[in-house]
């Protein structure tokens, strides 16, 4: 087989394909390891759909998170189980292809840009230095996904920008402790986060809001109105990129190709995750393709079964999103009703997708509220403005 890119999603399914002796090829334009802009929060349902072994890669956990409406209330769920981990993506990436290199079945070309690709019963890749084949293809390679092109899988219904900077705690200093927090409200239908590290944090805007200027100055605006201070030779660096989102309606191709993650605009519409669908559309790939190989199934399959779980999710809060950043407000303040955030954060630190806390909400609810006895999860909440302010 061959994945075409080395994110999450392409190493993932390319980790399973080994395991069951397939032999795989896996190309990506950039050198490793590369710049990659992204948060690096892995959700506990992130963490379950890995191949490998993540604490190597674990810059830090949280039992706690803030849900804020900017400027007016200061959420903190917590919970006696972790609810988020925090990695550094290119040490990441590098690290999930490095696993796979173990294997004496794995060729990596990084530094190669795919130029062409055919299908006359065998897959034909062309890059800018080789010519690869094989018998089936995994499209792992991001937003502007060549494979996605050529075999016209899915069409994403929208995309969101992200815009990024890492403050490192070495040139800088911050008023009280900040714990992993979305400030919902910062900017046009979207948020700002804060992801620490070890010796750093990530700090960030996401919108789905189209045509906003100067993100960049309101990013600085936001980092200062957090309370960071920074030394004054520091000269921040800031990563922007696009997130595809809605992209559930998919066309089966005729032949063996797989689209995983960003490639088919697999992604969180409300948060921005996209670490999770991806990790899990390429283990489901990687199985199918296995089971494929043996003859077993049809590589359609791999369509039916990505719905339990990453398409579904991609299509509820695609939708979800309109409502929740229309009115953002009442989102939180629903958010803030047990109801709701206790079903959530149960679901999530048991590694439960978006579609299966709303599903099983009353069960994750009970088992909360039983779980509360032993001082496993609250809501801390309060009304103030932010630092700044």
């Amino acid at each position: 087989m061959i994945v075409v890119g080395a994110g999450p999603g392409g190493s993932n399914a390319a980790a399973v394909a080994l395991k069951a002796g397939l032999s795989v090829a896996q190309i990506d334009r950039y050198k490793f390891p590369r710049v990659k802009p992204c948060a690096g929060g892995m959700t506990i349902k992130a963490c379950d759909a890995m191949q490998f072994d993540l604490s190597q890669s674990v810059r830090y956990t949280s039992n706690s998170i803030e849900m804020n409406l900017w400027n007016s209330h200061v959420n903190c769920f917590s919970n006696r189980m972790p609810i988020l981990k925090m990695v550094l993506r290119p040490e990441f990436d590098n690290e999930l292809v490095a696993q796979n290199l173990k294997s004496k079945e794995f060729r990596f070309f990084d530094g190669e840009r795919v130029t062409g690709i055919d299908h006359n019963g065998v897959f034909t890749v062309r890059t800018d230095k080789r010519v690869l084949t094989a018998r089936q293809l995994v499209g792992a390679d991001g937003a502007q996904s060549i494979v996605n092109r050529i075999f016209g899988i899915s069409s994403p219904r929208s995309t969101a920008v992200a815009i990024e900077t890492n403050i490192y705690k070495k040139f800088a200093a911050v008023t009280g402790d900040i714990a992993p927090c979305f400030d919902f409200g910062v900017i046009d239908r979207g948020y700002g986060w804060i992801f620490p590290k070890d010796d750093h944090w990530s700090v960030g805007i996401y919108t789905l809001a189209k045509g906003i200027k100067d993100l960049r100055s309101q990013l600085q605006a936001y980092i200062a109105a957090k309370g960071f201070t920074l030394d004054d030779d520091v000269k921040l660096t800031f990563e922007a990129h696009t997130i595809p989102v809605g992209g559930y309606r998919l066309n089966p191709p005729k032949v063996p190709v797989y689209l995983v993650g960003d490639a088919g605009g697999f992604a969180d519409a409300l948060t921005g995750e996209g670490i999770y669908h991806a990790l899990e559309s390429g283990r489901l790939a990687g199985e199918t393709l296995v089971a494929v190989a043996s003859g077993k199934v049809s590589h359609r399959s791999y369509y039916r079964r990505i719905w339990r779980t990453v398409l579904s999710d991609t299509f509820l809060t695609y939708y979800g999103a309109k409502k929740f950043y229309r009115h953002i407000e009442w989102s939180i303040r629903a958010l803030e009703n047990p109801l709701v955030w206790r079903a959530f954060v149960q679901g999530y630190s048991e590694g439960a997708t978006f579609t299966k806390s709303i599903l099983l909400s009353g069960y994750y609810f009970l088992k909360s509220i039983s779980a509360a006895k032993l001082r496993s999860d609250r809501m801390e909440t309060e009304v103030r403005p932010p630092p700044s302010a």
